[in-house]
């Protein structure tokens, strides 16, 4: 019943929308994130565009299980009808994108099947992924196939060799379907030796084919999703917002983070890795870091500090690996982070510290020449024309800030590590481009 309401939407929409399209998005070769921004994409704007039906034209060997399985969602909830030509083969993430399809037809001599989930180990030999893993892809394929009405036990079969489905195949061999059996066992919707007969086939007669093409976005999502770029987007962004949260007001440092982060999470949106967990690891982070510069100031405490730089870690990492990322991916996705992370931090304070006369504090992000009076520092500073001047602060001091001094603005450190906007200021140091500053007592 379903296949029969299923044709006859198609057909009504062939004979109401004279002139519609049918869309085309060919998966070639290797599935991998850069797939998951095609398809994304591609259904977005075919459904933009009142498009009849996708047609997916497969040859290939299969990919990345967390790319496929993104693939399959979006195949799944997709607002047009979804069509799969298996033209020459839908090994692996092929079969489980072709079984998430409305409907599937074969070319001659097409091929679907061989879904056992494999990765490379330590050593560079071809493993089976383990019971825990197969297990989660069997029940991936099942789940697929009940949601088209197909025979869940055949889509198993694909994925484990261990399973006999009776006069189809035996156990200990791994399921690979053809026309024929596909046909036979209900995986077929009918043979198609060219485009134009599967159209013929679907009630897509007289339809004008719209093929889509890979853009430039897809590639550009398949480069920075790899591990050691997204590490170095981490690593900039992370130098560039330590840098701006230890300087007065928001500049090109603070920017060039921002943008890195942007980056980071857009390619990983589109892979379909960077979910809404990921960014409240990266919200709660910031979150306890801010807590550590703005309130944590006059203390040595610092595990506020250490807890945001983990959250944040957290963060990415779960942006860079899903349930079914490979090993051999998730293990430089971990790598990449804490490098990531620990090149940020180093080059953040080598930085700093060639700065005159300041450094970072190791207990909270702050300067230490914000914190030498209060930490007992006696060290004698020969006064200079600034030393007692007055002033009064025109931004908060969250130690870091600016202060005017009759008319004149100029950068500014709070010893007492936090004073807000208009409070009565007077140098105590002078270092040069920065001057230290307490809050003026009466009298």
């Amino acid at each position: 019943m379903r296949k029969l309401a299923l044709v006859t939407l198609i057909s009504l929409v062939a004979l109401a929308g004279a002139g519609a399209e049918v869309w085309l998005l060919r998966i070639e070769g290797e599935i991998g994130r850069g797939t998951v921004s095609f398809v994304r994409t591609g259904l977005a704007e075919a459904e933009a565009a009142g498009a009849a039906a996708v047609v997916f034209d497969f040859a290939t060997p299969g990919g990345y299980l967390d790319a496929a399985t993104a693939c399959r969602d979006l195949i799944l909830g997709a607002g047009v009808p979804t069509i799969a030509y298996v033209n020459r083969e839908a090994y692996s993430a092929g079969a489980l994108l072709a079984l998430a399809c409305n409907r599937i037809y074969f070319a001659p001599g097409g091929v679907m099947g061989a879904a056992t989930p494999v990765y490379f180990d330590a050593s560079g030999e071809l493993t089976t992924a383990p019971e825990k893993t197969l297990s989660a892809v069997r029940g991936l394929f099942r789940a697929t196939a009940e949601e088209r009405g197909r025979d869940p036990n055949v889509a198993e079969a694909m994925v484990d060799p261990a399973l006999e489905v009776p006069g189809l195949v035996e156990r200990g061999r791994l399921l690979t379907l053809t026309a024929r059996s596909a046909a036979e066992w209900g995986y077929s919707d009918g043979d198609a030796a060219t485009l134009g007969e599967l159209l013929d086939a679907a009630g897509l007669a007289g339809m004008v084919v719209q093929e889509y093409h890979p853009r430039w976005v897809d590639s550009a999502v398949a480069t920075l999703t790899t591990p050691w770029l997204s590490a170095l987007l981490i690593a900039i962004a992370v130098l560039g917002l330590l840098i701006e949260a230890v300087t007065p007001g928001f500049g090109v440092f603070g920017a060039i983070g921002l943008a890195s982060l942007a980056v980071f999470f857009w390619a990983h949106n589109l892979a379909g890795l960077a979910g809404w967990e990921s960014l409240v690891f990266l919200a709660a982070g910031i979150v306890a870091i801010v807590l550590e510069i703005f309130v944590f100031t006059a203390t040595d405490f610092g595990l506020a500090g250490i807890v945001g730089l983990v959250l944040i870690g957290l963060g990415l990492y779960s942006a860079m690996v899903g349930p079914f990322t490979q090993p051999s991916q998730a293990g430089p996705a971990v790598g990449a982070v804490s490098v990531a992370l620990l090149v940020g931090l180093v080059l953040t304070v080598v930085i700093l510290t060639r700065l005159p006369r300041s450094r970072l504090r190791l207990g909270g992000v702050i300067l230490q020449s914000a914190i030498t009076s209060r930490a007992g520092d006696k060290t004698q500073v020969a006064p200079t024309e600034w030393v007692g001047r007055a002033g009064i602060a025109r931004t908060d001091l969250r130690p870091v800030g600016q202060a005017d001094f009759k008319g004149e603005l100029l950068d500014v450190v709070a010893e007492e590590g936090f004073l807000p906007k208009g409070t009565e200021v007077e140098v105590v140091r002078d270092e040069g481009f920065r001057k230290v500053v307490r809050k003026r007592k009466e009298g």
